[in-house]
């Protein structure tokens, strides 16, 4: 177990137990690979394109900007992101939800940075057997997605209120592949009540953690992971219950 030490008092990083580690490759589309040593850091890698197939997330897109603020947004979206995880895991979902800030680069100079979201609902959890079926996203992933989505965007939008930190106002919901996205981040994952990070580097300067101390979590699972694509051919290996 290892500790990161920050003004709001400690944080505590568990490793993950067997069964959490069954259930995020249960619930991502092409599962999750274990290193037999660490790549870049990462002990793990979450499949995001299996083959010519790639996952698919929604993302909320703001106006474009210049470089230098897309930078400034993309930090701006990590601290809003783990300040709304203690408020999200209020909502008492049982699903796999994993928030992501994203920057893409694009012609003329402009850049756009916003907020990804990849989520699982649980076809036991209450998101899908309390909540109505919506269509305008559910058909693409699943009865309970909207409403782990817009259930995150609520405390988001509470979050930058609490922190003074403006949040760009949205030009669309869109459904894009993680490729079509640019660079995305991986941060922090909700698995049930399940506050997961996925960070390669853990540094008591990266003040995250100060913000997701702030709102009462001091206890988190470490899962050091990476994007990566895998063959067609490999899937049984990355995802067994899918073959």
């Amino acid at each position: 177990m290892k500790t990161v030490h920050t003004p709001q008092g400690e944080v505590w990083l568990h490793e993950p137990p067997v069964e959490m580690l069954r259930a995020i490759r249960a619930f991502l589309p092409f599962g999750a690979v274990r290193y037999a040593n660490p790549q870049n850091g990462a002990d793990y890698g979450l499949v995001m394109q299996c083959g010519e197939r790639e996952v698919y997330g929604v993302k909320q897109q703001p106006v474009d900007c210049d470089e230098v603020q897309s930078r400034v947004s993309f930090k701006a979206h990590s601290l809003l992101i783990a300040h709304s995880l203690a408020g999200y895991r209020t909502f008492g979902f049982s699903g796999l939800f994993l928030p992501c800030p994203y920057l893409r680069s694009k012609e003329g100079g402009r850049h756009e940075s916003g907020i990804a979201y990849f989520g699982y609902p649980s076809s036991r959890g209450h998101e899908s057997q309390e909540y109505p079926y919506e269509s305008s996203f559910d058909g693409g992933f699943g009865h309970g997605f909207t409403t782990l989505m817009k259930s995150f965007i609520r405390t988001l939008q509470q979050s930058s209120h609490d922190m003074g930190i403006t949040l760009g106002r949205p030009i669309g919901l869109d459904i894009r592949s993680r490729l079509q996205m640019g660079s995305v981040g991986f941060g922090f994952m909700v698995l049930g009540q399940n506050i997961i990070c996925l960070k390669t580097a853990i540094s008591e300067q990266d003040p995250t953690w100060t913000v997701l101390r702030s709102t009462g979590i001091s206890d988190v699972y470490h899962l050091p992971s990476q994007p990566i694509a895998i063959r067609e051919e490999d899937l049984h290996l990355a995802k067994p219950e899918a073959t």
